[in-house]
């Protein structure tokens, strides 16, 4: 019994040590090691013109959502119409099919309102939608 004790005990311990070693120096790991990080997440270095860091109204995105604030209120409305009428089991196929439809044509308008030029951190087509 005490051998099973001793055991467990050393287990335990080995257990503790390599999880404090897998979280590094201070507990946070090495996750998120970027320039700017400084241990919050959102410090200098993080943020981009979408985030408003450099002040409201920079640039083509903050355009682009002001352009698009109806048909992505739109695109809100048609996925709440198609979530809720596919928890309804009396809804038909073709309801749903309809539904997805227009949530597709909603977001395509959207996409044809995506400016071009922006290609950081959007994907590799440029646009943001």
């Amino acid at each position: 019994m005490k051998n099973l004790l001793a055991g467990m005990a050393v287990l335990l311990i080995i257990s503790a040590g390599a999880l404090a070693f897998a979280h590094g120096p201070g507990g946070r790991g090495h996750h998120m090691t970027v320039p700017g990080y400084r241990g919050q997440m959102m410090g200098p270095g993080f943020g981009s013109p979408m985030m408003g860091v450099r002040g409201p109204g920079y640039g083509p995105g903050q355009t682009f959502l002001n352009e698009t604030v109806d048909l992505r209120r739109e695109l809100h409305n048609k996925k709440f119409e198609y979530f809720e009428a596919s928890r309804d089991p009396e809804t038909t196929v073709e309801t749903l099919s309809k539904l997805e439809k227009e949530i597709y044509d909603v977001k395509s308008r959207i996409r044809e309102k995506a400016p071009r030029t922006m290609n950081r951190g959007f994907g590799r087509s440029g646009r943001c939608w």
